[in-house]
C-alpha cells in the first residue's frame, strides 16, 4: 500500500533530526528521575509515570507533527511527494501513523528506562499497572500527533502550524475547563453566572485529551476511579475520548487538505 511507504519514511526521517535525540535525551533522564524517586515506594511508579506522561508526551507529540505536511508543503517536497503514485489521503495518513510510531518509540523508552531505575535502585516494579500506563500513553501520544499532523496539512506554513500546535498546548494545558465558564458568562448576559455547573460543562471538561488519559489513568492504573456514576466520570469514556481526537482532527485536516491548492 503506498501509505506505507510513507509511514516508512516519516518514521524514519526523524532519526535523521537532532531534535529526536534531544526528545529521547530528555524521556530517558524524566522518567529515569521518576523511577529512582520511586524506587522506594511500592506501586508508585505507574501513577508517578501517568502524571509524567499526562504532562510532557502532547508536548513532545505536538513538536513531532506539528512540521510533518506544512514543512513539505512550503518547501515544495509535497509536490515530489505527490507526483508518485500516492493521493493526498495516503500522504496523511501514512504521515500521521510514521510520527506516531516515532513518538511510542519515544513513550517505550521511557518507561524502559524509568523501570530500569527503579530496579536498580531496589524497587519491584508492578508490570500490570506499568503496562496499562504505558500503553495509554501510547495512545495520548499517538491521539496528540494525529491533532498535529492534522493541523498540519489544513495549513499553508509551518509558522502557522506552530502557532496552532503552542495554541492547543495551552489550551489543552489550562484554558480548557476555563471555556465552559466563559460561555455561560456570554449566555447569562456577561454576568457572572449562577447555581451549579451545568451537565453539559462537566461533559466538556471531560473532552480534553489530557484530562482524558488523567481520568482513564487513574482508574486503570492507579484503581481511584473519580466519584459520582456519571459516564463521563468513567475509564472507557476517557479512552473513547482519545480513540476520538486520534481520528476526528484527522479526517478533518485530511478533508481541508484534499480540497485546498498546494
Amino acid at each position: 500500500m503506498s501509505w506505507r511507504i510513507v509511514a516508512e519514511r516519516n518514521a524514519r526521517d526523524p532519526y535523521r533530526s537532532r531534535s529526536l535525540w534531544v526528545h529521547l535525551g530528555v524521556f530517558v533522564v524524566l522518567f529515569g528521575v521518576a523511577g529512582y524517586l520511586t524506587s522506594s515506594q511500592s506501586g508508585a511508579l505507574a501513577g508517578a509515570l501517568v502524571g509524567l506522561v499526562a504532562f510532557f508526551v502532547p508536548l513532545v507529540a505536538l513538536a513531532v507533527g506539528y512540521q510533518s505536511v506544512a514543512q513539505s508543503r512550503q518547501n515544495g517536497g509535497l509536490r515530489v511527494v505527490l507526483s508518485y503514485p500516492h493521493t493526498r489521503r495516503e500522504v496523511v495518513v501514512g504521515t500521521a501513523i510514521g510520527r506516531a510510531v516515532v513518538m511510542a518509540l519515544l513513550v517505550t523508552a521511557g518507561f524502559v528506562a524509568a523501570a530500569l531505575v527503579s530496579l536498580v535502585g531496589g524497587g519491584v516494579p508492578e508490570i500490570g499497572p506499568l503496562a496499562v500506563a504505558w500503553a495509554l500513553g501510547v495512545l495520548l501520544g499517538a491521539s496528540i500527533v494525529s491533532f498535529a499532523v492534522g493541523l498540519s496539512a489544513s495549513v499553508r506554513t509551518t509558522n502557522r502550524a506552530a502557532v496552532g500546535a503552542f495554541g492547543t498546548y495551552l489550551l489543552f494545558l489550562g484554558l480548557w475547563g476555563q471555556l465552559p465558564g466563559l460561555v455561560r458568562y456570554v449566555l447569562n448576559g456577561f454576568s457572572p453566572p449562577q447555581g451549579p455547573t451545568p451537565e453539559w460543562a462537566l461533559v466538556f471538561n471531560q473532552l480534553n485529551p489530557i484530562t482524558a488519559f488523567q481520568v482513564a489513568g487513574r482508574e486503570l492504573v492507579s484503581g481511584t476511579p473519580l466519584p459520582g456514576d456519571a459516564f463521563y466520570t468513567t475509564a472507557w469514556f476517557g479512552v473513547l475520548v482519545l480513540v476520538l481526537w486520534l481520528a476526528v482532527p484527522l479526517v478533518a485536516g485530511m478533508e481541508r487538505f484534499e480540497r485546498s491548492d498546494l
